[in-house]
């Protein structure tokens, strides 16, 4: 899975953050992924990114709003 970030250019220097783009392997709750988002089940898709952010270290919360995620199989 790609993280890529909101765009920062409206947010002002003092706020933003020096942020890049992550990869991360979700294999252990791909099957749950694609039921949640086949099935439009937001909360459950919410869900399943806030286990995928933990996963990236301290700076996890940076993450929980990106502007889009590429899913590859």
């Amino acid at each position: 899975m790609e993280i890529y970030l909101v765009d920062q250019s409206h947010v002002d220097t003092k706020y933003s953050r020096p942020l890049s783009d992550r990869s991360i392997t979700v294999r252990y709750i791909w099957p749950d992924l694609v039921h949640a988002w086949a099935a439009r089940d937001e909360a459950m898709v919410d869900e399943i990114w806030d286990d995928v952010i933990t996963d990236l270290d301290s700076d996890y919360a940076a993450y929980a709003y990106v502007s889009s995620v590429g899913i590859g199989a």
